[in-house]
């Protein structure tokens, strides 16, 4: 490729610069999603799972952007936290490894840590380490003669050497000072964009500004109580992540496609994140209430019916929407003994689908966590202690429930 169709890098004039009428609406969305969010009541065990997965996601995603491939398997087997050596992992392996240590280290930091060179380098540092240390020199910038190309269409990061230093320095300063002058949020996408594309490092660019960005969103409210994975959101619409840092760079810096790339994604995850934690006092909500409800049978018979139907709710609830083979195989223990198992297990889902405790969708079975809102206690009492013993084999839904068992 001639050297005319590389997008040369220019040094910032400003390094914060975009158009506060274009990107307003985003920014109020996103840092009321942030604040929804922050706010919502929880319990620790909540946060702690969400948080689990917020980082595997954060990590598998960002190392994916830049090509690493792996298999679920492959994935927990590099995220053990029992491993104590990298021999044997595949590179890509090792990257994700690499990027799980770095965000928990930034997790451990205090939030208003100072963004400094230092800083920034040290999280390259870690980002490549173990991973690119083989060819690209942990927290150092491109030395002279050493220049890299990335992206499509192709762009040229800072000449290596002099141009490189003062470059990223001249970020680092930035952040200590223009930055302030904008909201946090602005910040910490400003400061992503800049590290992608200035590519200071010989490797692991995209990596340490990801990683920067979502140690910045702590500061500015978004990853305080729980982290949110925004890399994951990139990886999701990689080329829409891309063509956003293209053309923010084609603009002069202009900050204002990647604001508008990036603002919905931190209003779209927080709010998928505030709608997990939702669900979760949804189902506190359920159990409180199928217990409540059946604990008051009058009948003893009733009273050992329900028992199985609280357990195969639980087995909902923890699964979720579950495949018909897959909610017998988890609910075999429940039926052992009984003369007829299959028909009883039949019996028993027809009761809580008569009562809307559960629903089927598309051949799976889920609890309606909807259902405490639906009626009366008392009324579904009533239902429940006058419901036939034994429903007839021709119900609609007694049929249905013996086809998706795979029962005759």
């Amino acid at each position: 490729m001639t050297a005319d169709k590389v997008s040369r890098y220019m040094v910032p004039q400003r390094w914060v610069h975009y158009d506060p009428s274009d990107i307003f609406h985003l920014l109020i969305e996103a840092k009321t999603a942030g604040g929804v969010l922050n706010q919502m009541p929880y319990l620790p065990q909540w946060i702690e799972e969400a948080h689990a997965e917020q980082l595997r996601l954060e990590a598998a995603g960002t190392s994916r952007i830049e090509g690493a491939q792996f298999t679920q398997r492959e994935q927990d087997e590099a995220l053990a936290p029992t491993l104590n050596a990298t021999t044997g992992l595949t590179h890509s392996q090792r990257q994700l490894r690499a990027a799980d240590a770095t965000y928990r280290w930034l997790r451990s930091r205090p939030a208003e840590q100072p963004v400094s060179a230092d800083f920034i380098r040290e999280i390259h540092r870690r980002i490549v380490t173990g991973c690119d240390d083989d060819h690209c020199e942990p927290g150092g910038t491109r030395p002279d003669g050493w220049n890299v190309t990335f992206g499509t269409p192709r762009c040229r990061g800072a000449e290596g050497g002099r141009e490189c230093r003062a470059a990223f320095d001249g970020l680092a300063a930035a952040i200590a000072g223009e930055f302030r002058r904008h909201d946090r949020l602005i910040q910490a996408i400003a400061a992503h964009y800049h590290i992608g594309a200035m590519h200071p490092f010989g490797d692991g660019n995209g990596r340490t500004a990801r990683a920067l960005e979502a140690f910045m969103l702590r500061r500015a409210g978004v990853n305080d109580v729980i982290m949110v994975s925004l890399s994951n959101y990139y990886y999701e619409h990689k080329d829409e992540y891309l063509t956003a840092l293209h053309e923010t760079r084609k603009n002069g810096h202009d900050l204002t496609p990647f604001l508008k790339f990036a603002l919905p994604a931190v209003a779209e995850r927080c709010n998928a994140v505030a709608e997990t934690i939702a669900t979760n006092h949804r189902q506190v909500l359920f159990r409180e209430f199928a217990r409540s409800l059946f604990g008051k049978l009058r009948s003893p018979r009733r009273r050992v019916l329900a028992q199985r139907q609280l357990e195969i709710l639980e087995i909902l609830l923890d699964a979720g929407p579950t495949e018909p083979p897959d909610l017998i195989v988890r609910g075999r223990a429940l039926y052992l003994g009984l003369k007829y198992p299959d028909r009883a297990m039949v019996r028993d889902l027809f009761g809580l689908l008569e009562l809307s405790a559960i629903i089927l969708d598309q051949g799976r079975i889920g609890a309606n966590l909807d259902w405490p809102q639906l009626f009366a206690e008392s009324e579904l009492l009533d239902r429940y202690e006058n419901m036939p013993s034994a429903a007839s084999t021709t119900h609609p839904a007694m049929v249905q429930l013996s086809r998706l068992l795979g029962r005759r």
